[in-house]
């Protein structure tokens, strides 16, 4: 008698259908709130490709004591006169100027003119090229008289502090992220083998 057939092979199990993708609902999840920037400096709304990091940078502060009230100041104009004397322009140095009224004593408060303390803080790129500039102008102010400093911001200065804060720090600053590198420009062709001259 012929030989049994042999039975023919189990076919493989059908492989598990891939795992359902999920739909996305009518209504999108709620996107998270965008990081807070700090309002000076202005950084909306940004050019596009302009991004906002943390940079090193070196503050310099100096402070000078005006004879008049804070109300009687204009912050603008006298930030006018600090920034070309601390040498600081934009955009590689932030200026900030802040008045406060000077503490008078009880006891000497009846003779004490009034007056106001001047702050002015400029803020340079630690790795500028403006930095130098910055630092030397900053202790060259310094240096100055009451009556100099006076004719300098156009206020009747009454004091200059001799000292200069100088700080590192790091702060938020709008900056363009390097362009990329260009691709390597590939090798020019080999021109073609010179074709053997006719027999």
């Amino acid at each position: 008698p012929p030989p049994p057939t042999p039975p023919p092979p189990t076919p493989p199990p059908p492989a598990p259908p891939p795992p359902a993708v999920p739909t996305p609902s009518g209504s999108p999840s709620p996107s998270p709130p965008a990081p807070l920037l700090p309002s000076r400096p202005p950084f909306s709304p940004l050019p596009e490709g302009i991004v906002v990091e943390e940079v090193p940078v070196i503050k310099f502060t100096i402070v000078v004591t005006i004879s008049a009230e804070v109300n009687d100041i204009d912050v603008t104009e006298l930030e006018a006169s600090f920034r070309p004397a601390q040498q600081c322009f934009e955009p590689e140095c932030q200026l900030t100027v802040t008045l406060q009224p000077v503490e008078q004593s009880a006891a000497r408060g009846a003779l004490q003119a009034a007056g106001t303390v001047a702050s002015s803080t400029a803020s340079v790129f630690k790795d500028g090229n403006t930095l130098s500039a910055v630092r030397n102008a900053n202790y060259v102010f310094a240096r100055n008289s009451a009556t100099q400093a006076g004719n300098i911001l156009n206020q009747p200065v009454s004091e200059v502090d001799p000292n200069v804060n100088e700080r590192e720090d790091t702060e938020p600053r709008a900056v363009a992220p390097p362009p990329p590198s260009a691709p390597p420009t590939p090798p020019p062709p080999s021109p073609p083998p010179p074709s053997p001259p006719p027999p």
